[in-house]
């Protein structure tokens, strides 16, 4: 009996010692010290006083103390050696990271923290009209770039061959500084504030933007999902109550709080009567009526992100891949169906090809419509998607923006557009030209337009805004805006 009840306590023993050592790994796995890894960025990260600070360094040092995480943060002297050492783990994580579709399965993300904006810079002034496009600025003499920076190899991918390379940004700066470079790629806020005071406002032109990334935190795959949640509550949490916008403000005072993410990266392009511009710099504003729509939709949630302006064809690379982002207006085709979830309809989309009326052309028939000399359309629209689906050859798609192409009909540069009826109309209206102008030829589609979320939203999120769409056209909201933009018109 007494070997027994020894039996009994060793085993309890050896139980309580197990869940011990159980409950213990636990505790290691979402409360221990994290190691986090940046490079010198300004104003994103860098050392100042003996401390490490910076939009992204601060957001990170808060996020993760609300996560009750103990951080211990230092700075690398290269970008390679950092991701490397939080790629490798364990406990480690990199602040300041892009997050891109090559790198999403590899790290545990938290975020956004900030925004970088890739653009093509000119000391002086040539006369380039901004922004200017992709393939002309393969023609510039020569643009300095950092060698292995993201911003130099999205400009590889995209082909160019005019790029100087240099070991480091300091040697690029240099250059462009002293004349040796006209042109630089960099990140926006990255230039502003490497330059002397006043010196981009008074000297500085933008050519181009050509790509919109988003920095996280990126963890070792071993940081519990607790933890990573945890922080990615809390940067939501700083979102929403503008700490991060005051943060920002202290290392750029003058920066409006549009340039700093939101819970939902949001994206339009500039396609007016649905969404435009106005106004510039602070008084800048996005408007129109999908934009009312999505605003009010936004209200009904109980927080209301910035829309932001971009390119379509950079917008549209953004949302297939990032979480939490939406773009819009967006039409609905069989070939986007399964790239996106889906929140509408927020409008008719009936594109038509469009000819002058003093050409006398007659275009009723496919056929008729690939005899043509050329069709314009803007590039990455689905009205570009069905002409190549549909093998014509006379494709004129070197316009950023819808007025752009109405421009190229109007001018004469090209014989017919490809364009839906609603755009056209307003574009007419807006540079005064007579509709009598303009023959109505065709029709290419009958679609509805739709605000996509990208495939890595939480469907939670997707589906509260759908029941908010529907609830706007049960209470009648949607009608109202439906018509101070588009009396007589059909509803989707």
């Amino acid at each position: 009996m007494k070997n027994k009840k020894n039996l009994l306590v060793v085993s309890i023993l050896s139980m309580a010692l197990i869940i011990s050592m159980n409950s213990c790994d636990k505790g290691v796995s979402e409360d221990k010290s994290i190691q986090v890894y940046g490079i010198e960025f300004i104003p994103n990260c860098f050392e100042q006083e003996g401390e490490i600070v910076g939009i992204d360094a601060d957001i990170a040092a808060e996020a993760l103390q609300q996560a009750d995480v103990e951080v211990e943060m230092s700075l690398s002297e290269s970008f390679p050696s950092a991701y490397n050492a939080a790629l490798a783990g364990p406990n480690k994580a990199l602040m300041s990271i892009a997050y891109t579709p090559e790198r999403k399965d590899l790290f545990k993300w938290a975020g956004p923290t900030s925004q970088s904006m890739y653009a093509i810079f000119e000391n002086g002034n040539s006369g380039h009209v901004y922004p200017l496009n992709i393939e002309a600025c393969k023609l510039l003499p020569s643009i300095a770039v950092t060698r292995n920076w993201m911003e130099t190899s999205t400009l590889e991918d995209l082909g160019f061959e005019n790029l100087v390379y240099y070991d480091t940004y300091d040697e690029a700066l240099t250059a462009f500084m002293d004349g040796s470079q006209r042109f630089i790629a960099s990140d926006f806020f990255h230039l502003a504030l490497s330059l002397p005071s006043g010196y981009f406002m008074d000297q500085v032109q933008t050519v181009t933007r050509f790509r919109t990334v988003y920095n996280y935190i990126a963890f070792s795959k071993d940081v519990s999902d607790a933890v990573v949640n945890q922080t990615q509550q809390a940067i939501e949490a700083m979102i929403k109550n503008q700490r991060s916008i005051a943060i920002m403000r202290k290392y750029i005072p003058i920066m409006p709080s549009d340039y700093m993410p939101g819970t939902i990266q949001i994206y339009t392009e500039a396609s007016p009567p649905f969404s435009y511009m106005t106004g510039q710099d602070t008084t800048r504003k996005v408007e129109g009526s999908s934009v009312d729509i999505v605003n009010e939709i936004q209200a009904r949630t109980g927080h209301v992100n910035k829309i932001n302006m971009s390119l379509w064809i950079d917008a549209y690379a953004i949302v297939q891949y990032l979480p939490n982002s939406a773009l819009f207006n967006t039409t609905r085709t069989p070939e986007r169906e399964n790239m996106f979830q889906w929140v509408g309809p927020i409008s008719t989309s009936k594109s038509y090809f469009y000819t002058l009326a003093s050409s006398g052309l007659t275009v009723a028939t496919m056929d008729q419509a690939k005899a043509l000399q050329s069709i314009a359309t803007p590039e990455g629209w689905f009205t570009y998607d069905y002409l190549v689906k549909n093998d014509f050859q006379n494709i004129v798609a070197t316009s950023r923006t819808s007025m752009e192409a109405f421009q190229q009909l109007i001018n004469g540069e090209v014989q017919a557009l490809l364009m839906t009826d609603l755009d056209v109309k307003w574009l007419a209206d807006i540079s005064e030209v007579p509709m009598s102008n303009l023959t109505q030829q065709m029709q290419a589609s009958d679609l509805k337009d739709y605000i996509a979320f990208s495939l890595n939203t939480p469907a939670s999120t997707v589906q509260q805004w759908q029941n908010h769409l529907d609830a706007m056209k049960t209470d009648e909201t949607f009608n109202t805006i439906w018509n101070q933009w588009f009396e007589g018109s059909p509803m989707p």
